[in-house]
């Protein structure tokens, strides 16, 4: 063999060695570097991190725990239920009726407690009877039944559903969706975790989705801007169908041999709610069974993660979003189901040493509902007196006028709220809750409703309704009453008496009257 061919072969020798060595050293070599946490494995021999080998089986065991296999057809649980106000478990849908799978429907509440036709509170006796739902709208059946009927067509629909089956009747409006249905499904389900503090801080996730059964996207996002805002940013992570989209979802069972199970679903219902009274004359909101169903396993700061998500989407400033944690061990409320001690009474007083008093008159002047209108300057004129004399702040507001993020950054630095029975007063849901909340409702003497009154005990504020220059509370409140003057222009209200009763209230002068009658 010549020797150039030699020194060919050997070069290509060397060549080959020199590669297998750098292969090798890269496979071998392990980084000094820091690994990324949750990738990392701690060698006790070496004192290093290394990283870990992949394991297939391991992976696979893993993944296995984490989504076990499930049965197509699962039971339907029964986790809380008051008339109207319902959660639950593996719920099914097919052609747009649920179904409750369920071997004993004796053990469940009758059907018509938890949903209805959807059909308008009206209130005859044919029209009570349209309320009622049908098999077509909600039924029981059989694990047996649902297995033969579905099969393995059983599509999950992961997380949280809140379905609301309200019609539209109340649905556009600020009061009936903010202060009553939304309220009553956001009191059940925070009833879930009792442990939420004066931060807002809960262990619940946001729902996945909210069903609004009767309603399309075009009269969601045209009625009331409060409604969607709130909704929208109460739960960032949560999106809104419609009945559009419900009726996808039956058009895509509608041969009744597949079907959707909701994982979890609260079901509100106005018609359901309205339907049973357990303590006559106090039903007057639908709200008012989920919360007093849930009454000894809910927080007192059940509402706090709501508010404060709903101002900070509005850009209120966080301190005045975080007011409420100035109380965060007080334990009393101010809403006249017992009367004050001294103590209660020396929290009133400093209250206001605390934090700034904000009073905000929502004005109803250019609606129909309205104050005689030398009564409106003159009790502008008083409010604006007070809260000179003492350091307080005062807002004239028309809401109406205003964009949904300045109601909203009103309504959140704001003690006392004032205002002639309307839809206005709904904001009081807003308002920090201290010792010294107060909402102040005036009537045309002789008249009451229960709306703003329990609204505003629910959530542990105290509550005023003034007839002129008298003012009552409970459990002294008025008989309910809508004498033909309730709707009208010519409300009277006088300044200076209002002024007194606010300045009172702020210093921790009970309120002593008795049940007034009307004239």
């Amino acid at each position: 063999m010549s020797s150039p061919i030699r020194r060919t072969l050997a070069l290509r020798s060397a060549i080959a060695v020199f590669s297998l060595f750098v292969i090798g050293s890269i496979w071998t070599y392990k980084s000094d570097a820091p690994l990324l946490p949750g990738s990392q494995e701690w060698s006790a021999n070496s004192g290093q991190n290394r990283q870990a080998e992949p394991d297939a089986q391991s992976s696979a065991s893993t993944l296995n725990a984490k989504y076990p296999p499930v049965k197509p057809i699962r039971p339907t649980v029964k986790i809380s239920h008051m008339p109207g106000y319902t959660l639950l478990q593996d719920v099914y849908m097919a052609n747009g009726t649920l179904y409750i799978v369920a071997n004993d429907p004796k053990k469940w509440p009758p059907l018509n407690a938890i949903t209805s036709s959807g059909y308008d509170l009206e209130w005859s006796d044919e029209e009570r009877k349209l309320r009622e739902p049908t098999k077509w709208h909600i039924d029981i059946v059989s694990e047996a039944e649902a297995a033969k009927r579905w099969g393995d067509s059983v599509w999950p629909v992961k997380d949280w559903t809140f379905f609301v089956n309200e019609p539209n009747q109340f649905l556009y409006h600020y009061y009936h969706w903010i202060g009553e249905t939304f309220l009553g499904l956001v009191r059940l389900y925070s009833s879930l975790d009792p442990a939420i503090n004066p931060r807002g801080e809960t262990k619940l996730p946001d729902p996945a989705r909210m069903i609004l059964r009767h309603t399309s996207y075009d009269e969601w996002i045209n009625w009331t801007p409060l409604n969607w805002y709130a909704t929208y940013s109460a739960w960032p992570s949560m999106t809104v169908e419609t009945i559009n989209q419900w009726e996808q979802r039956a058009y895509m069972t509608r041969d009744n041999h597949a079907v959707w199970r909701f994982e979890n679903m609260l079901i509100a219902d106005r018609g359901a709610s309205f339907r049973y009274e357990k303590v006559p004359g106090r039903n007057h909101r639908t709200a008012w069974s989920a919360w007093e169903g849930t009454q000894n396993v809910s927080s007192r700061w059940w509402w706090e993660p709501v508010r404060r998500s709903v101002l900070r989407a509005a850009h209120v400033d966080e301190k005045i979003v975080d007011r409420p944690s100035i109380w965060a061990d007080w334990k009393g409320s101010f809403i006249g189901d017992y009367p004050p001690t001294q103590k209660d009474l020396s929290i009133i007083k400093e209250a206001h040493q605390l934090a700034p008093v904000v009073i905000t008159y929502v004005s109803r002047q250019n609606g129909g509902r309205r104050l005689l209108r030398d009564d409106d300057l003159l009790l502008v004129k008083s409010l604006k007196e007070l809260t000179t004399r003492r350091g307080w702040k005062f807002n004239h507001a028309f809401m109406e006028k205003m964009s949904p993020e300045e109601q909203l950054k009103l309504a959140g630095e704001t003690t006392i709220l004032i205002g002639v029975h309307g839809n206005g007063l709904t904001h009081l849901v807003w308002l920090p809750l201290t010792p010294i909340t107060t909402v102040i409702e005036i009537y045309y003497p002789g008249a009451f409703s229960k709306d703003y009154e329990w609204t505003a005990r629910a959530l542990g504020m105290t509550h005023y309704a003034v007839w002129n220059d008298t003012a009552f509370t409970h459990p002294n409140e008025p008989k309910v009453e809508y004498p033909p003057e309730f709707h009208g222009d010519s409300i009277p209200a006088h300044g200076p008496s209002i002024a007194r009763i606010i300045e009172n209230r702020i210093d921790g002068k009970v309120l002593d009257t008795k049940a007034p009658t009307a004239t």
